[in-house]
């Protein structure tokens, strides 16, 4: 590639952007010029803007391929507006942007509240900033100086901080696990697997997952992406992702002993998740990987990434 060729030219203080695609131009620098880490052709590379997702699942990505420590700024930068930005060292959470043109409103997100598409219900009373409460889960609504009236992000978000409006996203409205009352929000189903990671010494940057009926009970299967082929137990590590989603979740806790019957992982290689958005036509700055998909989605998956991987290549558990 002609810009692989011309980057020692580049004097790169800064990258902003998602990690996912961050990471991947790093290490095609780095291939391309056959260099130990980044900071040997950049060595000003000091701050990342993150965006798009959680910086968390990278972390470690990230730290092989530099020389060095670097900033990571959050950020929660969208098409509608600039919403919120991390400004304190000590917290991974941002704080709103309530001086910029933006009028925040927040809906609790509740079954009375939300409907089964992830849409606010007709009628439904939306709070201003002054009424919200820490720990509990709220739908973003916003109104702008641009034109946007009263209009749902799609995004869920939690005040960890309300004197300082500091927020987390904590997941979408359609990506919610709730199809046998597990309500299992991402920012839960993402703690776990990157509890999960540690626990077993493996890296999981993507996942996604889905509940299925399969012989008139429903089960949730996980499609974890892990760095090459990890050799891994997934009985074991169904098991276990199975255990820390329950200590967690005292709803997901009795839809295991009740409708969701079982559940099952399959780790699968990291790269299959970058080829599905790029051969699917969704690669681009503002692709998310699906956390949560509804069964006809996640069988369409299923195809792709049977095509793509030997049966054999796959792990899969059941407890």
């Amino acid at each position: 590639m002609p810009w692989s060729k011309k980057a020692p030219d580049w004097d790169i203080g800064s990258i902003s952007g998602i990690p996912s695609w961050i990471e991947l131009m790093l290490k095609h620098v780095i291939d391309y010029h056959n260099l130990n880490h980044i900071h040997e052709i950049w060595p000003n590379f000091m701050v990342l803007a993150s965006g798009g997702v959680a910086f968390e699942p990278y972390k470690k990505s990230f730290e092989r391929i530099t020389g060095k420590p670097i900033i990571v700024i959050d950020t929660y930068l969208t098409s509608e507006g600039y919403l919120a930005t991390q400004i304190r060292k000590d917290t991974d959470a941002m704080a709103l942007i309530t001086d910029n043109g933006i009028y925040f409103e927040f809906v609790p997100f509740t079954d009375e509240n939300i409907d089964e598409d992830g849409n606010i219900r007709s009628g439904v009373k939306a709070m201003n900033i002054e009424e919200v409460e820490e720990g509990v889960q709220y739908v973003l609504v916003i109104s702008t100086v641009a034109g946007a009236w009263r209009y749902m992000i799609g995004d869920t978000i939690e005040f960890t901080d309300k004197s300082r409006a500091e927020i987390k996203i904590t997941g979408r409205t359609k990506h919610f696990l709730n199809v046998v009352g597990s309500q299992l929000s991402v920012i839960q189903m993402s703690t776990a697997i990157k509890e999960l990671g540690e626990e077993f010494g493996m890296e999981v940057k993507e996942f996604t997952v889905a509940a299925l009926m399969e012989k008139d009970n429903y089960l949730h299967r996980w499609y974890l992406g892990v760095e090459g082929q990890a050799e891994k137990d997934a009985d074991q590590l169904a098991r276990r992702l199975d255990e820390l989603l329950k200590e967690n979740n005292k709803n997901y806790e009795v839809a295991r002993s009740k409708a969701l019957k079982s559940v099952e992982v399959k780790c699968i290689p990291n790269e299959i998740f970058s080829l599905w958005t790029e051969e699917t036509q969704q690669k681009g700055g503002q692709m998310k990987i699906p956390r949560v998909m509804k069964e006809e989605d996640f069988r369409e998956w299923e195809e792709y990434v049977a095509g793509k991987v030997n049966n054999t290549g796959l792990m899969s558990g059941n407890p």
